[in-house]
């Protein structure tokens, strides 16, 4: 949708702001992308797995954006769209790439969940801005001019999660972009958009996810045909049951929390998908399962190629957070207000990569001043203790020692708040990957160890 964006540019009323400035400062607290929403439902799995390990941005996000309308696989859905092949772009060297992912209700106009997803192939990057539904904001001024060119009904300010209502089925993928376009101040290059058949199938297809749910949820809606009764703690979701988590609402932190949970399952639902050769290898029949659940603007010809570029992806390195800002009731209305400045270093540094050198290099020392937790996710017996003793007598400082009960990985996971931290004690064991995301650590705990099942034993 026209030239990438060499800096973040704000166009609301017009107003340019400034090129990214190296010296701006960095909020200590971080927000974790929620992403996800209902988007994951489906296609994330596909999409996911692309969008994630190789910028396949066609296809990912947590309603798991809907499924390739058949007209749509041979043109563009929009004038806007890209005239070269997205694999072609896959192909060059230095790919940086946004895919905007849409998750919708039950009747398609309204997006439940909305993501933005990064992949930068000179860096090895991926990362996922979750972007709050009820987000105030001023509709756009391209979204303005095509709502009033066509007479379509608008308020201004709104939801976000409106603008793709105003906009209609056709034009709501498109003016939503636009809309993100103006909240981050880039360029974003394709979108996929799910809808919630999508998302139960793709669940069901893989054998269900592994998720451990924060609290009682209990929801009836029949005017939406939604029912929702999940039991706090650890269980196998299938797609019903997945659906219901993503699109429960009623916590105490708002939407901000609804996120949290939907990063999380998201988290869980990637580390399935690429952790299992089968999964892997039956993607392409996936894809053509949700063949009418998914609309993008990528062929479908194009997005059964990014099968190739699986093997790229790690869901332990995925970045995410979530766009900048706090719940607050305008008359009587819950709204969830961003942060311009903080979007503006949150962009900076996810789109540009401004900042992050600085960060990695200040993080990059030792873990010796955090409170580690080790697990043990393995099957043999106190190696939990022999790690915590080791790590003891070398100087580290371990508040905790325990079993994991989740789902079990080969590969041992060094879980940190922060990127740059852990990188020290990935030498203590035989295959280990940090995974940053604060949404699985305590209160008490910086950095938490699950030890992987190919850990045989450590020297204590």
């Amino acid at each position: 949708m026209g030239k990438r964006m060499e800096r973040y540019e704000n166009k609301r009323g017009g107003r340019k702001m400034s090129p990214p400035q190296r010296n701006i400062p960095r909020e200590k607290q971080k927000k974790k992308s929620g992403l996800l929403a209902t988007f994951f439902k489906i296609v994330f799995s596909i999409i996911l797995v692309f969008c994630i390990g190789a910028g396949g941005v066609a296809f990912a996000y947590y309603k798991i954006t809907g499924g390739f309308s058949s007209e749509k696989t041979d043109k563009p859905v929009s004038s806007n769209a890209k005239n070269t092949s997205f694999l072609d772009a896959l192909k060059k060297k230095n790919l940086k790439i946004n895919v905007a992912v849409f998750g919708v209700d039950g009747d398609g106009t309204r997006t439940d969940v909305m993501f933005v997803v990064h992949f930068d192939s000179e860096e090895q990057r991926t990362s996922l801005v979750s972007m709050p539904r009820d987000t105030r904001v001023k509709i756009a001024s391209d979204v303005v001019s095509y709502m009033e060119k066509e007479s379509k009904y608008y308020q201004s300010p709104t939801k976000l999660n409106a603008v793709h209502a105003y906009a209609g089925k056709e034009k709501g993928p498109e003016m939503t972009v636009k809309q993100l376009e103006d909240i981050l101040g880039i360029e974003i290059d394709h979108y996929v958009k799910v809808d919630l058949n999508a998302f139960r199938k793709i669940v069901d297809a893989i054998g269900g996810v592994e998720v451990d749910v924060p609290q009682n949820m209990f929801y009836e809606d029949p005017y939406q045909d939604l029912y929702i009764n999940l039991k706090k703690g650890p269980q196998l979701l299938d797609g019903d049951k997945a659906e219901q988590l993503v699109r429960f609402r009623s916590y105490p932190m708002g939407d901000i929390a609804r996120v949290e949970v939907q990063q999380r399952f998201l988290k869980a639902f990637a580390e399935k998908v690429t952790s299992s050769d089968t999964i892997i290898k039956n993607i392409p029949d996936y894809i053509s399962m949700l063949y009418n659940d998914v609309q993008t603007d990528v062929t479908l010809a194009d997005a059964l190629k990014y099968v190739n570029y699986i093997s790229m992806v790690d869901p332990t390195k995925i970045k995410m957070e979530t766009l900048p800002g706090v719940p607050e009731e305008i008359a009587g209305v819950s709204y969830y207000i961003y942060n311009e400045e903080e979007t503006k270093e949150m962009v900076n540094r996810i789109f540009y990569g401004i900042g992050l050198e600085d960060d990695t290099e200040e993080q990059a020392n030792d873990s010796k001043k955090y409170n580690i937790e080790v697990a043990n996710g393995g099957y043999t017996e106190g190696l939990a203790g022999r790690v915590s003793n080791r790590l003891k007598s070398d100087g580290y400082t371990v508040s905790g020692v325990s079993t994991y009960t989740g789902t079990k990985q080969e590969y041992t996971r060094i879980i940190v708040k922060e990127q740059g931290v852990g990188e020290d004690l990935k030498d203590y064991f035989s295959d280990a990957r940090i995974e940053v995301d604060d949404s699985l650590l305590s209160a008490d705990t910086d950095i938490k160890i699950i030890i992987g099942t190919k850990q045989s034993d450590i020297d204590s």
